[in-house]
């Protein structure tokens, strides 16, 4: 990977990481807004727990990519620990080869679906139901870079660095 290609893909995680981060804002306040409307007004908002949804489905999506990047997402810690830095390296080769074709196959049907539904209507929204599913293949594009910037180049662990000091 080149330089300006993992500052784009760096640029990319960190991009998405703050966009996760306001998604899920929004999705705190439109369910705020929705207990408020249900037990104080006494007539539930119909369009929030919808709306809510769709922004949490795209935020777990879209922050795939920095989980990966960041090493947040769970992982074979005990065969790590066991094997010796060759046997890892190459597990950590094939884990990420696996990652990629479930993320290529993930966002091939994603894709399909997206364009299956597209004349489905969101109910209380009346957005297509396209929009809820793109965030499978989007998400799945945003996650490629974070695999492979955490093959190259690993997030440091703190049990990585205990003998350091």
């Amino acid at each position: 990977m080149t330089n300006a290609a993992r500052k784009a893909a760096e640029w990319l995680m960190s991009l998405t990481h703050n966009l996760a981060a306001l998604l899920l804002a929004i999705a705190s306040v439109l369910v705020i807004w929705q207990v408020f409307t249900r037990f104080v007004l006494g007539s539930a908002s119909g369009w929030s727990e919808v709306a809510s949804r769709a922004t949490v489905i795209w935020m777990v999506f879209i922050a795939a990519g920095v989980a990966f990047r960041t090493g947040a997402m769970i992982s074979l810690e005990f065969i790590r620990s066991v094997l010796p830095p060759g046997a890892r390296r190459a597990v950590m080769w094939l884990v990420a080869a696996l990652t990629l074709l479930f993320l290529g196959v993930l966002g091939w049907y994603g894709l399909q679906m997206t364009l299956r539904v597209q004349n489905q209507q969101v109910a209380m929204l009346g957005v297509s139901m396209s929009w809820l599913y793109a965030a499978i293949p989007v998400g799945c594009l945003i996650a490629i870079p974070g695999v492979i910037l955490a093959l190259i180049d690993p997030p440091v662990r703190p049990e990585d660095q205990e003998g350091v000091a």
